[in-house]
């Protein structure tokens, strides 16, 4: 995964995130308003979405609802740029999906972090790692899938270990393992068995490990932005995590 599209309401803007991006070694492409966006990604698949949310009064929200019309960029991770900071602004693109904005008058470094870390996160498992059965339960392959991005993303945010606090290491072991964990409880159950109540309830208790030691570590002083936002991205597949459990419990009606 590493094709960006950067929809840039200004040259500059555009140009200096595309030889920054280029240097790290994303192929990247530019244009330059919502409808070439639509346009260039109905003809292309760009890994990732880069937008200035400085075009929403030029129909940037709908140009973005068009483009996730588009099937195989149904779940395209947005990131934002933004010179203004707007509330109203900010509250629309997270609507919208956008998953962080960065200022787009400050460095390429943390949407380069940023970047890196969702693509390791989808990178395919290493000889040796687990392999992820595929089954006819697609509840079970959306939690699979899920937990899938949050081990990547917990190996990943391994190497800021140092930025954790004197628990750090003790409480991103606990993330580390439960992460595993699960994954491997997973691949062993059977199809069509979440109905089962005592079964969700061991799942809750092994992802909430996942939510709660993230969030103790989000509120070290020292932490960069980039473990911030790993941190909370594992916050976030955890929270997807407990909804799909909470739609079997209501498909079960117990």
């Amino acid at each position: 995964m590493n094709r960006v599209l950067i929809v840039a309401g200004e040259r500059t803007t555009g140009e200096r995130f595309q030889q920054a991006l280029g240097e790290s070694g994303y192929q990247t492409a530019v244009v330059w308003n919502p409808m070439q966006m639509v346009e260039f990604c109905r003809q292309h698949e760009p890994d990732f979405l880069i937008a200035d949310l400085d075009l929403a009064e030029y129909g940037l929200w709908s140009a973005i609802q068009a483009v996730k019309g588009i099937g195989t960029l149904a779940n395209i991770p947005l990131i934002g740029l933004s010179s203004t900071g707007n509330p109203q602004v900010l509250e629309k693109a997270k609507a919208a999906g956008f998953s962080m904005v960065f200022p787009s008058h400050e460095g390429t470094k943390g949407i380069i972090e940023a970047l890196n870390i969702r693509s390791a996160a989808s990178a395919e498992p290493a000889e040796g790692e687990i392999q992820d059965i595929v089954s006819r339960d697609p509840s079970l392959n959306k939690l699979r899938e899920i937990v899938r991005d949050i081990v990547s993303t917990t190996q990943r945010l391994k190497e800021f270990l140092g930025e954790y606090g004197e628990d750090g290491p003790e409480l991103f072991g606990y993330i580390e393992t439960s992460g595993v964990a699960i994954r491997k409880k997973l691949n062993s159950v059977e199809d069509f068995s979440l109905h089962d109540k005592e079964l969700r309830h061991d799942f809750r208790n092994m992802i909430g490990s996942v939510t709660g030691f993230a969030e103790l570590i989000m509120m070290e002083p020292g932490i960069s932005q980039t473990s911030s936002q790993g941190m909370a991205r594992l916050r976030e597949r955890s929270r997807e995590f407990v909804e799909v459990l909470d739609d079997q419990k209501a498909s079960a009606g117990a």
